[in-house]
């Protein structure tokens, strides 16, 4: 495969959204949305009894839950982007893993047949696998009496088709990143048009806390919505490392198999 192939740009495929292959996702994504209501509802008590009751009286926000729900009706759509978040996290942390993708332990039995000129005993090792290198390997080996541009090209067509398939979520991940600021940006808009609308209904333009409470709260939606993109964008570019990590190993496998192939042939 291209070193080209490597570093392309992430583009968003609509068929990578099909709630049919998303559905574990979404069972996770589930279960952190009820353990998040928990915490809330565990940690909102708590926060309450530690604040102090001079704050109350001046009617400071006393737990985190009425901060957020202070925030208006557009927090809503941000704490569904960050339930996505959750989700596509476990998912891809998941599914990324080396042992679940290219394990050392596959290409090293491969190579040891082939030197060996076993090449059934080989293809055996791959048939079937439902291993992302298993499969590209099966691809080559299917080949293996045809020429070396044959099984170069059955390689780099199976090498990047799941080169493709580990990319799956990810632009949902990064839809999330563009988004979610966005939705907090157009939450605290709505939210100072509010305030200012309510200070000039009650004809309180000389009240500067009537104002400042109605702008604090308004920006709560802001830092709702930075608070889901960064970590969703930190996720983004741990995710893309760990790809382009095992996509060398892919590039790596396809090297060594066509490396044998020619020596074997010659």
């Amino acid at each position: 495969m291209r070193a080209r192939n490597r570093s392309r740009a992430l583009t968003l495929n609509p068929m990578t959204l099909n709630p049919m292959t998303l559905n574990p996702m979404w069972r996770l994504a589930v279960l952190a949305f009820a353990c998040a209501v928990g915490l809330v509802a565990l940690g909102g008590p708590a926060y309450a009894a530690a604040t102090p009751p001079a704050a109350e009286e001046a009617g400071i926000l006393t737990t985190i839950g009425e901060l957020l729900l202070r925030g208006g009706i557009l927090m809503i759509p941000i704490a569904l982007c960050s339930i996505l978040t959750v989700g596509l996290a476990i998912e891809r942390a998941i599914s990324l893993r080396q042992i679940k993708v290219a394990p050392t332990d596959l290409w090293d039995d491969v190579e040891a047949r082939l030197s060996d000129r076993d090449i059934d005993g080989a293809r055996e090792v791959v048939a079937g696998s439902d291993l992302p290198l298993g499969r590209m390997l099966h691809a080559g080996l299917v080949h293996w009496e045809d020429s070396l541009s044959d099984v170069a090209a059955a390689l780099e067509d199976a090498g990047q088709r799941e080169a493709d398939d580990l990319e799956r979520n990810l632009p949902a991940l990064q839809g999330v990143v563009s988004v979610a600021p966005l939705l907090g940006l157009l939450g605290t808009v709505v939210g100072m048009i509010q305030s200012f609308y309510t200070v000039a209904k009650e004809r309180a333009l000389g009240n500067p806390e009537l104002l400042a409470e109605g702008i604090g709260q308004a920006l709560v939606t802001t830092a709702a919505g930075l608070s889901v993109a960064i970590p969703a964008l930190v996720l983004y570019y741990i995710f893309r490392g760990q790809i382009r990590k095992l996509v060398r190993a892919f590039d790596d496998a396809s090297r060594g198999t066509l490396a044998l192939h020619r020596d074997l042939a010659g």
